[in-house]
């Protein structure tokens, strides 16, 4: 999404990317691809309480190795708060692609 990043921030949208676990996992996670939460550009909340998660209907609904976790998921949601655009995978890389989600922001810009 980062290379996406100038599309969406012309069509006046914002990138908020939601992670299940604890920030210490984010970071190790981050730092295998030699990155750190400060190379992001955008923000990162942390759902380990699976609070935003569960709302979203994505919680605990994919088996990954040996535990649940949660599906992957887009959506937009436009300045009013509804929910414009959903896309839950069915499998870990099941997501739009960066060009998919600016193409859907401009259907509703």
């Amino acid at each position: 999404m980062r290379e996406a990043l100038e599309s969406i921030d012309e069509l006046d949208a914002q990138l908020l990317a939601v992670d299940p676990h604890e920030i210490w996992s984010a970071r190790a996670m981050l730092k295998d691809t030699g990155l750190s939460t400060d190379d992001l550009n955008y923000p990162l909340l942390m759902d380990p309480s699976l609070t935003v998660s569960a709302m979203y209907g994505v919680a605990f609904q994919m088996r990954v190795h040996v535990e649940w976790s949660n599906r992957p998921a887009t959506f937009i949601i436009d300045k009013q708060g509804v929910l414009r655009y959903a896309k839950r995978g069915n499998a870990f890389g099941d997501r739009p692609t960066p060009e998919d989600i600016v193409s859907e922001l401009r259907k509703l810009h």
